[in-house]
């Protein structure tokens, strides 16, 4: 074969070679990247157009208020750092996996593959876990287990098509190192083999999906309610009021009655009521904060996001009314107010000094948070 004909065939191999690649990075990264757009506007959108689903937007931790728990203010911290250590292991492992490839040494059973089998499913399982702590909404935790079950799926089928193709050689190597962690405790790999029916499979699979599920579920449920009785709250007949920095009972009675002796308040809240008894969630604010999940005002200039800073005036505040949308039907009090709510309809917002004892002004806060009418936390 003539140097010319080698060389024209060399470029388009290649092409076949990266195109290989790159379908192989897309069918991995699939399943995190479905987890990951779960957390953004359509999907929300969707599940927010009825009480029945929008349960499902909410948070189980709390994203933007300051609470009296040390471990529940620093959390998202801990996400952060989780998010960073998933993608660097991952970009370790496809390192490893690819200069395999490049060099045609095999099955990669070097570096951290020579400690566990699956270290990039293990990195997207970090990674996906500090995402939950980050945005912790109960439709990113039904994702995380989904793709934690799928990522299985995908490494048990890997796992077979390497002993197909290795043999033996694999089968050594699956013998001395564990799935997806260091220590070989992994009750998946302990199970007694299953009948070789697939629906008997399937249906052992499912049934443990489901219990993993749920039982994940009723864990954010009971955080939830963790979290809010750490928060600074106060809570009325129709009405449950947050303090976004944690205020004293006495700090938030404070405001709560200096804005309930001005009329300009109270003609407005009547008007909108129409002599319809109305369920408020109220949220108490230092006036040198900026909350870009709450409808409270247009966020200036040079600000993104949340301003909280640490030290702000302790006499200054703002405080905005919202109509609380409901899930649940009927008369309900207290922390139910804010576990059932599952919506906000910006009402007003007071701005108060609590040294003057005084309203210094009443305005009609923007229809939506900044980022438009994506569902956002309520705490």
């Amino acid at each position: 074969m003539s140097e010319h004909i080698m060389k024209k065939m060399v470029k388009p191999a290649a092409w076949i070679f990266y195109l290989i690649i790159g379908v192989e990075i897309l069918y991995m990264i699939s399943p995190f990247a479905i987890y990951y757009y779960s957390t953004y506007g359509p999907s929300l959108n969707f599940f927010h157009q009825t009480s029945y689903t929008a349960w499902l937007t909410g948070f189980f931790l709390p994203h933007f208020v300051k609470t009296s728990s040390l471990v529940l203010n620093s959390y998202h911290y801990t996400g952060q750092g989780l998010v960073v250590a998933g993608i660097l292991l991952f970009l370790i492992g496809a390192g490893q996996i690819y200069y395999y490839k490049f060099m045609r040494k095999g099955a990669v059973t070097g570096g951290l593959y020579k400690i566990i089998r699956h270290p990039q499913y293990t990195a997207f399982a970090i990674l996906g876990f500090g995402l939950l702590l980050v945005w912790p909404r109960f439709t990113v935790l039904i994702m995380y287990v989904t793709m934690l079950f799928v990522y299985f799926a995908l490494a048990r089928k890997e796992e077979h098509e390497c002993e197909t193709k290795f043999g033996e050689s694999y089968r050594d190597y699956k013998a001395r190192t564990s799935m997806f962690v260091p220590i070989r405790f992994s009750i998946l790999e302990r199970f007694p083999p299953l009948p070789n029916q697939r629906y008997i499979k399937w249906g052992v699979h499912f049934s443990l999906y489901v219990f993993t599920l749920i039982t994940a579920l009723q864990v954010a449920f009971a955080l939830r309610s963790y979290s809010l009785s750490k928060v600074a709250t106060h809570y009325a007949q129709n009405a449950a009021t947050i303090a976004t920095d944690f205020l004293s009972k006495e700090e938030i009675e404070k405001v709560l009655s200096i804005v309930a002796a001005n009329p300009n308040v109270q003609s407005r809240l009547n008007a909108v009521q129409n002599g319809t008894p109305e369920v408020f969630l109220n949220y108490v604010v230092p006036a040198d904060w900026y909350l870009a999940d709450l409808p409270l005002e247009e966020i200036p200039e040079g600000f993104h996001g949340h301003h909280q800073p640490e030290k702000v005036n302790r006499d200054e505040y703002k405080v905005l009314y919202t109509k609380a949308k409901l899930s649940q039907p009927g008369p309900v009090s207290g922390q139910k107010i804010i576990e059932t709510t599952y919506g906000r309809e910006p009402v007003l917002v007071a701005f108060v000094n609590t040294a003057s004892l005084a309203v210094t002004a009443v305005k009609t806060p923007p229809e939506h948070v900044l980022w438009g009418d994506i569902p956002t936390p309520l705490f």
